[in-house]
């Protein structure tokens, strides 16, 4: 009797959980555009907007991704608590990116550091020793089979903040100034891509309604 009882217990508090949280993880094949996967890194370093975070870092909790790929949803704990991942917050993370994702479906993409989305792919946990070099967490996801791009174009990532760093490539190098006309215009193009960019995550993050960044992005387009 006390094994049965046993049994039950184990299945109620640790397969059950896991049964009802998996209904709302992503399943099937997805790739992230550039500015999702340059959050989704931003997330595994805990780094949110520094609007609302500062630069103070935070365990990344839950992320949560459209099925097109280019829509997201995150949240952080303090570090000095124990981050709540419940059904209710997954719940809320997911409304939170639908509303913004213009009718595509959202599903958990990672719990803390470990990517929950099936893609039919190997599990992929990033570890803090991955954490070391941004390249190799890009990489990492890369290889799960989320990424198609060139990792080499991502903006690059301040190891110690978590925060973009467009001085530094995601190897860490610094970048070179190249005074040529050719890249002159280049480069201009390039800003212009990286402010769509940055656009899109404040959207993302909520510090814009779709309002502002609509009109915030014409204007940056027709200058």
């Amino acid at each position: 009797m006390n094994r049965v009882l046993l049994f039950a217990f184990i299945f109620i508090f640790l397969v059950l959980p896991e049964t009802t949280f998996a209904k709302v993880w992503g399943r099937g094949e997805v790739k992230l555009d550039k500015p999702t996967m340059e959050h989704l890194m931003m997330y595994m370093y805990g780094a949110g907007n520094t609007k609302y975070h500062g630069k103070r870092k935070n365990k990344p909790d839950l992320f949560v991704l459209s099925e097109d790929g280019k829509w997201s949803s995150y949240y952080y704990c303090p570090m000095e608590y124990q981050c709540d991942d419940s059904i209710s917050i997954q719940a809320t993370a997911i409304k939170k990116c639908e509303k913004r994702s213009i009718g595509k479906k959202c599903y958990v993409f990672a719990l803390k550091r470990r990517i929950v989305w099936k893609n039919g792919g190997p599990k992929l946990r990033i570890k803090k020793k991955d954490l070391k070099s941004p390249y190799k967490v890009a990489k990492l996801i890369q290889d799960a089979g989320f990424y198609d791009g060139d990792i080499t174009e991502l903006a690059g990532i301040d190891a110690t903040s978590g925060q973009i760093d467009n001085e530094i490539k995601i190897t860490g190098q610094k970048k070179t100034n190249n005074t040529s006309e050719d890249n002159n215009t280049s480069n201009t193009d390039t800003d212009i891509v990286k402010q769509l960019e940055n656009l899109k995550q404040l959207y993302q993050d909520g510090s814009l309604t779709k309002e502002e960044f609509d009109k915030a992005k014409k204007k940056l387009l027709s200058n």
